[in-house]
């Protein structure tokens, strides 16, 4: 049985691991500013410490085999209730498509319900069509146009 818990120090090595499965374009920046393993345990606390914010991961017998970050944040419009983000979610390619993922983002919709969120969101690269149809699949619609700017 999957468990899902907020991240420790100890998950750091094994968090780095999954992130690097993903492709991501770094800027100039990013390729040269490689952090310590003290600096991104300093950074998970920093996470752990920002109200309605966690970095999540998912074990399958004991092993973080996945993760994502779920903000819950309070919002002054529509009728001052709040909305989530999920953000980063991945799971170890070994693992993929026996639910672990689908596990993940179901506890994150019922942690979104609980807060009384009016939405949720996730964010995806708009190249990981495989992804986009496994968030289709879960009830997500896309909705929205979004920019980014890279430093």
């Amino acid at each position: 049985m999957p468990t899902i818990r907020p991240a420790r120090h100890k998950d750091i090595v094994r968090i780095l691991a999954l992130y690097d499965e993903l492709v991501i374009v770094r800027s100039d920046v990013e390729r040269t500013c490689q952090p310590s393993r003290a600096e991104y345990e300093s950074i998970l606390d920093r996470i752990q410490s920002v109200p309605g914010f966690q970095l999540l991961v998912i074990e399958d017998d004991g092993q973080v085999v996945g993760l994502m970050e779920l903000l819950i944040m309070p919002n002054l419009s529509h009728n001052a209730l709040p909305w989530a983000l999920i953000e980063g979610l991945i799971i170890d390619s070994r693992y993929r498509r026996k639910g672990l993922g689908g596990t993940l983002v179901r506890y994150a919709i019922d942690k979104a319900r609980e807060a009384g969120c009016y939405k949720i969101e996730l964010s995806s690269n708009k190249k990981r069509f495989e992804a986009h149809a496994f968030y289709r699949s879960l009830g997500f619609e896309d909705a929205a146009l979004g920019f980014r700017f890279y430093f």
